[in-house]
């Protein structure tokens, strides 16, 4: 069902996808790595820019043959990539954060390095006619167990709603905070306890929606 194909970086992997099926048009979120439209407009390849609500589920409705690019936010969005899978037929996944999950979509990609002790590696997939050899990654539990436990202590004050039980294959726990100063607050305290803390991603303007998740959004590793 899928062809797969090996690359150093996720960015390369959507080049690679973009100039071998000849997409000239691809729908992708504002709220998104700069490398990724860089990637895009690098092939010659339209970016247009779509909102997402704070589900992280895209704001608005596409052209059903269109391309459309969706993050797995933070290894949360399962159930946002199935719903879409099933409305269109273009869809590309990102799995940069959801590294463990089974192709999906049209086309999908993830990084390693994002979860396994090496500096470069990104799988791309891509749906083919005939059988499939590929063999699925399994999350290792406790990594699960360590996301489980840490929406137990952080559930009631996350602005996010997370369905613990139902994610896979998570990169971090994604914290939303009530107050630009609580984010601050939690995020110096991690910094102070030797954890990396990053915002993700650029700085966005204050009017979209998607503004709070760089702001106020504090991803807690869990591994």
């Amino acid at each position: 069902m899928y062809e797969q194909f090996k690359f150093d970086l996720a960015r390369n992997s959507l080049r690679y996808l973009i100039s071998s099926c000849s997409i000239k048009e691809i729908y992708i979120p504002y709220y998104l790595c700069d490398v990724i439209r860089h990637s895009v407009v690098a092939e010659n390849c339209n970016p247009i820019f779509y909102h997402v609500d704070d589900e992280f589920y895209p704001m608005q409705k596409f052209p059903e043959n269109s391309y459309i690019l969706y993050p797995n936010y933070f290894g949360i969005c399962d159930e946002n990539v199935n719903r879409l899978e099933q409305i269109y037929p273009g869809l590309i996944v990102d799995n940069a954060h959801a590294f463990y999950l089974p192709p999906q979509g049209f086309a999908c990609f993830n990084s390693e390095r994002k979860f396994l002790p090496v500096k470069s590696g990104s799988l791309l997939y891509i749906k083919k006619e005939g059988k499939s050899d590929i063999i699925n990654q399994i999350c290792p539990n406790t990594r699960i167990e360590n996301f489980k436990n840490m929406h137990k202590i952080f559930e009631k004050g996350n602005q996010l709603n997370i369905k613990a039980t139902s994610v896979k294959s998570p990169f971090c726990y994604p914290y939303l905070a009530k107050t630009d100063e609580e984010a601050d607050k939690l995020a110096d305290h991690l910094t102070a306890k030797g954890h990396t803390i990053y915002r993700y991603w650029n700085n966005l303007p204050k009017t979209y929606n998607e503004y709070k998740f760089y702001r106020r959004l504090v991803p807690i590793p869990i591994s």
